[in-house]
């Protein structure tokens, strides 16, 4: 073990508290699977596929539709093994050690892990205590960064940055911006218009969430083609596989399929927010994302991550001070989020002692 770096020794693994549940709402993943119709088009195209050879590293067909989907010039495009890869590509590409990162808190930790490895140092700034960033504070803090990561919608709080503040940010800083919009599809706004405006700014993307592809592990990221080009050098080679290249080109194909499916999650999204209205011990804090914050007003978070795993309901609990008394729930389908509004009344009545 004396071989290993200490960033690595001190490090925790990575786990996510809970056990198997009839009802998995934790992370953030897609309640619906695709269809087989669709599934037989992509073992279909992939039965076509010579598994002996290696993926493409510059699929243009892929790019090409993913381009018509976002927006943007190929170019300006970069897949990757999941955001997560992204995110250690463009961490290895700008920062080096004795370098700061500078993100919010509480928010995504792949960012914090991935310096951590590195042995580059995070500054966290913490959100308001509604949730919202505090623009001034990390403006301020940005002078002791190299680089900056900012999620939104903001994962674990469903917060949005606008895009003028995103705007007013990049006119104020003068290093790289990585924006990660994960969860765009449900929120609507985006900082992609600034693109044309910043060659500092860079938008992560993800087929894990809108698109139900948290299994095939695939993402990508939108900027100035200068900038991507160099960002392909850092990224590993080949690390996006034959399966995942051809799910995403089907996928694509089928994006009016994703539209409805993302439009039934804020369906879901505003029907549980609604329904708990009328709930006094639980409430839904206002989310753009497919997750939301569950505020108890009298358990802690723990107890009701608990209560709600004895009732085979799994959420996530953060063993932070600003989720004390908040688990995070994944918008989940119709019949799952009726489990869970109906287990939550039951821990309701216990709690007050009404029948």
């Amino acid at each position: 073990m004396s071989y290993i770096k200490n960033s690595i020794l001190k490090l925790e693994p990575y786990s996510v508290p809970g056990r198997p549940a009839a009802v998995k709402l934790n992370q953030n993943e897609s309640p619906f699977d695709w269809p087989p119709a669709i599934k037989e088009k992509i073992f279909k195209k992939l039965d076509r596929t010579n598994w002996n050879r290696y993926p493409r590293e510059e699929n243009t067909e892929l790019l090409t539709r993913l381009a018509d989907y976002a927006g943007h010039s190929s170019e300006g495009i970069l897949l990757g093994n999941g955001s997560n890869e992204l995110i250690q590509t463009i961490i290895c590409s700008f920062a080096s050690k004795g370098d700061r990162i500078l993100t919010v808190r509480p928010g995504f930790s792949i960012y914090k892990r991935v310096a951590t490895i590195l042995d580059i140092e995070i500054i966290e700034i913490n959100l308001k205590p509604d949730f919202s960033f505090d623009l001034q504070k990390i403006i301020e803090q940005a002078q002791a960064a190299g680089l900056i990561f900012l999620t939104s919608p903001n994962n674990p709080t469903g917060s949005m940055m606008g895009l003028e503040d995103i705007d007013y940010l990049l006119q104020k800083v003068d290093l790289p911006v990585i924006l990660d919009e994960a969860y765009v599809e449900f929120s609507g706004i985006t900082g992609q218009p600034l693109l044309k405006n910043y060659e500092n700014l860079i938008i992560l993307r993800t087929f894990s969430k809108a698109f139900g592809l948290a299994g095939a592990r695939l993402g990508y990221l939108l900027g100035a083609p200068s900038v991507v080009n160099q960002l392909k050098k850092a990224r590993l080679p080949f690390s996006v596989g034959l399966f995942q290249q051809t799910a995403a080109e089907i996928l694509l194909a089928e994006n009016e399929l994703v539209t409805d499916l993302v439009e039934k999650i804020k369906a879901e999204r505003k029907r549980i927010y609604e329904e708990l209205l009328s709930f006094k011990v639980f409430k839904a804090l206002p989310s753009s994302a497919n997750f939301f914050l569950l505020e108890s007003s009298t358990l802690n978070a723990r107890e009701v991550f608990n209560r709600l795993l004895e009732r085979d309901v799994l959420v996530r609990w953060f063993d932070l001070p600003e989720f004390q008394n908040k688990v995070r729930v994944t918008v989940g389908s119709p019949a799952e989020n009726d489990f869970l509004i109906n287990k939550l009344r039951d821990i309701e009545k216990e709690v007050t002692g009404c029948r």
